[in-house]
């Protein structure tokens, strides 16, 4: 039976929700394989559905199915993660909440060392990035050279795919988390700095929410419980090395 539950802010009733994920492997902020979510996005929603007494069913979905569905299908009651930048043209009109960000990620260009410091925007001619994501911190003359072509940009549906081609030194960058990319070479193929960080290179910092169209009062409740967590998240974060500054 549903209860009203008192211990956070807002007087939503306890009750099962469906929250849409990315069906990606960016371990350790996220992953979905066969189903299976976890990571740290997981363990932080498991931890507030206890807290809270929601119940959570995690469905999983290709990172641009899951942007239609969610925005125009009632199956979903929430996307994580999710940020007011993303898939902006496609949210016009739509009365979406967001939660207060539960981790920021930066996300850019990542080379083969001895590209690093070698490139500039002029001279980026391929990238390659997971499906569904868009290397959009570019500035416009950048985006427009992405849009026609000039510069091309290679998705993938693996990870493993991903770092492989950006350590044959076929393309100029990988766009994705440093902190993602990291983690797959140290503890997945045990080849650390395969594969560096370019801050000379665009990119940008990316704020993680959860997002809801239906359930705004659920949304504050999380907003209360970040709020009143904070040495939980900072033990979520350590555990999976998101404060580990060398990461990024």
């Amino acid at each position: 039976m549903a209860f009203i539950y008192m211990g956070l802010a807002g007087s939503a009733m306890a009750s099962s929700f469906t929250i849409g994920v990315e069906e990606v492997d960016y371990y350790p902020l996220h992953r979905c394989v066969n189903g299976n979510f976890s990571g740290y996005g997981r363990d932080l929603l498991d931890a507030f559905a206890k807290q809270s007494g929601h119940s959570f069913t995690y469905v999983s979905l290709p990172v641009s199915r899951l942007f239609h569905t969610f925005l125009n299908e009632n199956s979903i009651d929430f996307k994580y993660p999710d940020n007011p930048h993303w898939q902006a043209d496609m949210k016009k009109g739509k009365p979406i909440f967001y939660s207060d960000p539960v981790v920021n990620v930066i996300e850019g260009l990542l080379v083969k060392p001895e590209k690093l410091d070698q490139l500039s925007e002029i001279s980026v001619k391929s990238i390659v990035t997971m499906r569904g994501f868009t290397p959009w911190p570019f500035d416009k003359a950048m985006r427009q050279k992405i849009n026609s072509g000039t510069i091309r940009v290679y998705q993938e549906d693996s990870f493993g795919k991903l770092i492989s081609l950006g350590m044959t030194g076929h393309y100029d960058a990988v766009y994705a988390s440093p902190i993602v990319i990291n983690y797959y070479l140290d503890e997945i193929i045990h080849k650390p700095g395969a594969l560096v960080f370019d801050k000379k290179l665009p990119f940008e910092s990316n704020d993680f929410s959860l997002s809801s169209i239906r359930q705004g009062d659920v949304i504050k409740q999380f907003n209360a419980f970040l709020t009143k967590n904070q040495p939980l998240i900072l033990e979520l974060k350590r555990k999976y090395r998101l404060t580990d500054k060398a990461a990024q």
